[in-house]
């Protein structure tokens, strides 16, 4: 996800194909990056679009609706999370690939929420909150395929509400766990191990060599940090001789499960946690 949402820049085909190539490939996947050449379809049976929920544009008319959709995205005259909005949900309906529509329409509607400077930074978790109630965001995804856009904007404007607070919420819990985490240190201030916390709520699985990389110390130091770290309870070494070591902040994997679950997002909301 961070190499999808790196390049910057107009959107432009390439973008888009280099945001599915991130997403698709590094899971093993042989066709990110590439537009469809076949049928596809939303809902049914994989045999038939019969029964469908949606059946997208031939295939042959993909690059020259993708065209039009980079055209309307480059435009500097439209309010920026309508012109989102819009550029979500056409880029859904053309559905320009075999799989990975969604999560590269995502990543490209963060994409232009951060360009046009509507978000500072890109983890506010706008996607859990477009998802937070699917129904609505497929009902409005087809009453836009029928010529209305109003319920899309509409759509984003309260994922982009629901997102401030869910991110709101996270950032209190991540603070309060890398606080208690300081507490228990015993070593003097200005030791690298307070530059760990900072860290981990960055990458909350790291390796010794990560650490020593991003910290600047010797793979020796690191080790030792690392150790120290499970002996206060901060990291957990996870792993197997065939992956190799890695070691992990339960606490804050924790914050971030209660985050991407959608019966938890409610009740965050509900109960402001």
């Amino acid at each position: 996800m961070r190499e999808a949402l790196a390049s910057g820049g107009d959107l432009s085909l390439d973008m888009i194909l280099d945001v599915h190539r991130s997403l698709i490939n590094w899971s093993g996947g042989s066709f990110g990056g590439e537009l469809r050449q076949e049928q596809v379809w939303v809902g049914g049976t994989a045999y038939s679009p019969h029964g469908a929920q949606y059946v997208p544009p031939a295939w042959s008319r993909v690059e020259e609706y993708l065209a039009d959709i980079i055209a309307f995205a480059n435009r500097d005259d439209i309010d920026p999370i309508a012109q989102a909005a819009v550029v979500h949900a056409q880029f859904e309906t053309v559905h320009p690939f075999i799989d990975g529509n969604g999560r590269t329409g995502r990543t490209l509607l963060h994409k232009m929420l951060r360009r046009a400077g509507v978000l500072s930074c890109v983890t506010l978790p706008v996607s859990a909150g477009l998802l937070h109630n699917i129904d609505s965001y497929m009902e409005s995804l087809a009453v836009y395929q029928q010529g209305n856009p109003v319920a899309v904007v509409e759509q984003l404007v309260d994922a982009l509400e629901l997102a401030l607070v869910v991110g709101r919420l996270v950032a209190i819990q991540i603070d309060a766990a890398m606080e208690e985490w300081t507490q228990r240190f015993t070593e003097r201030k200005g030791s690298s191990i307070y530059r760990l916390p900072p860290l981990l709520a960055v990458q909350p699985v790291v390796s010794t060599a990560y650490v020593a990389e991003r910290l600047d110390i010797t793979p020796r130091a690191s080790q030792n940090l690392v150790n120290r770290a499970c002996e206060y309870g901060v990291l957990r070494p996870i792993g197997n001789r065939h992956r190799g070591t890695y070691y992990q902040a339960d606490g804050l994997i924790d914050v971030l499960e209660e985050a991407s679950s959608l019966p938890s997002i409610r009740r965050m909301v509900s109960t402001g946690w």
